[in-house]
């Protein structure tokens, strides 16, 4: 008997297919390369190109390279446009090193997001490359070329250490949670949950912590790390947040606090 997969489709499960018949419903676009399928010799929900399986079928058909990639790697350079990204199931580029860090800096990259170059295997998170891992980027900003540094520039809002615990709504569970560290744009947080994913929408309300008064906000998922090897119903999950709804007089207050902190 074929295996079988179950897949995600706007908060249900929809299946059992077999591995052929979820590769044409990727092709049809009825679904997409980061969608979620059950395996149950795997026991959880994994992202289609995070799956060994499905992975090896992309990477492995050139039908499937974004359009305009290179056939040989030229060397190596901040400036290559080899760099390729995926979203939403399209992707985008060829973009330079330096561009794809730029857009890091502005938001509009995240380490969520999957990159592609002729070098990698298949396509990886951001967090997975080392391309854009702490040393390297440390190496393009000591960089003597201008073009280098100036692309890097002081984060917009103080962070501090913030100790507060949290009540989490995902709008169909509350959770517990606990605040690490917090800037008046987000927060970087303990929930006990690990199956939440980045660009998840979150309300947050923060018990009174540090002198700073108990509030809510509405919140964005931006990044997720396990605090362990593996992901684990009883472990929590670290993740960043950045505030999308949050009163000024909030916001102000969490501001003054983080500039003493930080002085």
């Amino acid at each position: 008997m074929n295996k079988q997969y179950y897949l995600s489709n706007n908060g249900t499960h929809i299946g059992p297919y077999s591995l052929e018949t979820v590769l044409k419903k990727i092709e049809a676009r009825e679904n997409q390369w980061t969608d979620y399928v059950y395996d149950e010799a795997v026991g959880e929900w994994v992202m289609l190109l995070e799956h060994p399986e499905f992975s090896a079928k992309l990477s492995g058909k050139p039908a499937v390279r974004p359009v305009g990639a290179p056939a040989k790697k030229s060397p190596e350079s901040f400036k290559d446009k080899e760099w390729f990204i995926l979203k939403e199931g399209n992707n985008y580029g060829p973009f330079s090193q330096v561009e794809l860090v730029q857009m890091l800096q502005e938001k509009t990259l995240f380490e969520y997001d999957y990159v592609w170059h002729a070098k990698l295997p298949a396509w990886k998170r951001v967090a997975e490359v080392e391309d854009f891992a702490a040393p390297k980027i440390r190496s393009m900003k000591d960089s003597s070329e201008a073009e280098l540094s100036e692309i890097f520039f002081r984060r917009r809002h103080a962070r501090a250490s913030y100790g507060a615990s949290l009540i989490v709504h995902n709008n169909k569970t509350v959770f517990r949670g606990q605040a690490l560290e917090i800037s008046a744009g987000g927060a970087g947080v303990l929930i006990d949950n690990p199956n939440l994913q980045p660009g998840q929408s979150l309300f947050l309300h923060f018990q009174p912590g540090d002198g700073v008064p108990p509030f809510n906000a509405v919140c964005q998922i931006v990044s997720k790390q396990f605090v362990k090897e593996g992901p684990s119903a009883s472990d929590p999950v670290k993740y960043g947040v950045k505030f999308t709804t949050l009163s000024q007089s909030v916001r102000e207050s969490i501001r003054n606090y983080t500039t003493a902190k930080v002085a």
